[in-house]
């Protein structure tokens, strides 16, 4: 097998991205809906998930994201050093999908325990160690699954949960297999609850090293919990911080393709007809022929690859902002201050995981 080649030049990665022809995702033998697949199969499957993430869904869950997202909050100390990426992060990741997918409480704790040994294995790959970290997930999922079905089943009140779409979805004229339906769900958990954390740690130490931001966004949080007319004008501003917070700073490392066909990219790299390819988002979002070395978030926003580009293109890229939005806003509101903790440093993920492992920071 050819050596893997790292594209990083930002128009590298979009022409790659955008290339589904010449740059296939099918790089896995396991199913993977619908992320490894190409063609009419990944727009059908596509078109399914899409239409779980449309813009009235993510609407009506926005006030279910602010009342976790304050109740985490709440449970903060004040004036006493804590993570923003374990105790706030990963707390409000858990909680939120959890609620969102229709899942018990229960489920949080075990949630928790898997992204642990997740990221362990993500440091020190072991073939059966991961096999068995992906099984026991899949296992989680299937609990959840199965619990749906016996609800219908028995006739109890269905509500309008992520899972119980699911179940409802039909592609190619037939229902969707246990696998299909594992698969999107392991997805949407597995990929989320990980980077939502690092997400959210990745801003928190923004604001909290740049006062100045900070600042902005807790006058930005004011107008769009007023509900004024300058509401909407607000969040798409405040989206657009949260957006080069995480262009600067990219937690989504990069996606794994494999070339159909000889490619030349534009910067001149030349990849054979079967080689594995990396697309480093990470590296693409700092590329100096595109982006200045200023926090700017207007004359970025265009080019930011924070959520993909082309056909695989993030499909929760609005639940996403979302969930991130309404937990900074929750944290803004329930402070004045967010500073770094003293005589405590952040700590970096190792590779292969971007962003922040631990972020101390302290709420006046």
């Amino acid at each position: 097998m050819s050596d893997t080649v790292r594209l990083t030049r930002h128009a590298d990665v979009v022409s790659a991205a955008k290339d589904a022809q010449s740059f296939s995702s099918r790089t896995s033998r396991h199913l993977h809906v619908p992320n490894g697949m190409d063609g009419d199969e990944h727009r059908a499957f596509r078109a399914l998930v899409d239409r779980q993430m449309t813009p009235t869904i993510v609407d009506d869950l926005q006030p279910l994201f602010d009342e976790v997202a304050r109740a985490i909050v709440a449970a903060l100390p004040l004036d006493v050093s804590f993570d923003a990426v374990g105790d706030l992060g990963e707390a409000y990741a858990v909680r939120a999908q959890c609620r969102w997918l229709g899942w018990p409480v229960e489920v949080e704790d075990e949630l928790r325990e898997w992204m642990a040994r997740n990221y362990a294995a993500a440091r020190q790959p072991d073939a059966t160690v991961n096999a068995r970290i992906a099984a026991d997930f899949d296992a989680l999922v299937k609990r959840q699954v199965t619990a749906h079905r016996v609800a219908r089943g028995r006739g109890l009140p269905i509500t309008p949960d992520a899972t119980h779409r699911l179940l409802d979805e039909r592609v190619h004229d037939r229902a969707l297999t246990d696998d299909e339906i594992v698969s999107i769900l392991r997805n949407w958990t597995a990929g989320d609850l990980g980077s939502l954390a690092r997400c959210v740690g990745v801003v928190v130490h923004r604001l909290a090293e740049r006062p100045r931001w900070q600042q902005r966004m807790r006058e930005l949080a004011r107008g769009i919990r007023s509900g004024g007319s300058d509401a909407v004008a607000g969040r798409r501003e405040l989206d657009a911080i949260l957006g080069e917070c995480l262009r600067i700073d990219d937690p989504f490392v990069a996606n794994k393709r494999v070339t159909t066909c000889p490619v030349t990219t534009q910067s001149g790299v030349e990849i054979p007809q079967g080689a594995p390819v990396l697309l480093d988002w990470t590296a693409a979002n700092v590329d100096p022929d595109v982006f200045s070395d200023r926090f700017d978030p207007q004359a970025h926003a265009a080019a930011n690859l924070v959520f993909g580009i082309g056909p695989h293109v993030c499909p929760g890229r609005d639940l996403s902002y979302a969930e991130l939005r309404a937990v900074v806003i929750a944290l803004l509101e329930g402070s004045e201050m967010i500073e770094p903790a003293r005589d405590q440093h952040p700590t970096r993920f190792e590779a292969p995981l971007g962003g922040w492992a631990t972020v101390p920071v302290v709420l006046r």
